[in-house]
């Protein structure tokens, strides 16, 4: 009997030292975020409307709407000269099935036809019609990007990948070999965004419209 209430006090006090302990997937995320750091991203926590919301998600029992959204990461990187008149658009991966308006721009890539960034995203693609480099550029990008990625953004001061980086490699037994593998990932994703950056300095770098 003693020895049942030392082990059911020492459970007690050990039990909560486990609970604290970070999982697999929280030393994943923390890995793949300090490299990303010293690639040079910054981050931030974001929410993208869902594309493809229930009937209960949009409207609740009651009548009230609602507007749906998906969390994910925002991995930044920025553009290095200043742009002038840049497009500012979040392309979105299309679900195999909207359940909201939506203009399929490539095929499985697209932007909601409503809500609050319509006409953002209206002007942002007549403005990329007219530079070919700027529209190869971002077309071929996500073509490329892993089914983790849920949109690529180009604005003023940055090109974003919106993802959810607790899928963007499954998991494994073997931690490190996972991390390694994100790593290698997140530099690819580096490149890609590199090479749409270029593109859109050259068409809209405040250096491009110099006249001198």
């Amino acid at each position: 009997m003693v020895w049942l209430i030392i082990i059911a006090a020492l459970a007690l006090a050990i039990g909560p030292i486990f609970y604290l302990l970070p999982s697999a997937q929280d030393r994943f995320l923390s890995g793949l975020r300090q490299h990303a750091r010293q690639l040079g991203f910054s981050m931030q926590l974001h929410s993208l409307a869902k594309l493809d919301p229930t009937a209960d998600e949009r409207v609740t029992s009651s009548g009230r709407q609602l507007d749906p959204v998906v969390k994910c990461m925002c991995y930044q990187w920025l553009v290095r000269e200043p742009l002038n008149a840049s497009p500012d658009l979040i392309l979105r991966r299309l679900p195999d099935a909207a359940t909201v308006p939506v203009q399929e721009v490539r095929p499985g890539w697209g932007v909601p036809t409503s809500g609050e960034r319509q006409s953002l995203d209206v002007a942002a693609l007549e403005l990329i019609g007219k530079s070919e480099n700027v529209q190869n550029a971002l077309f071929q990008c996500v073509q490329t990007l892993p089914a983790a990625v849920l949109a690529l953004g180009v604005d003023t001061r940055s090109v974003s990948l919106y993802w959810r980086e607790e899928a963007a490699i499954p998991r494994v037994a073997d931690e490190k070999a996972r991390l390694d593998d994100g790593k290698s990932l997140l530099e690819e994703l580096r490149q890609h965004l590199q090479t749409v950056a270029l593109a859109l300095v050259e068409a809209y770098g405040l250096r491009s419209n110099d006249p001198s």
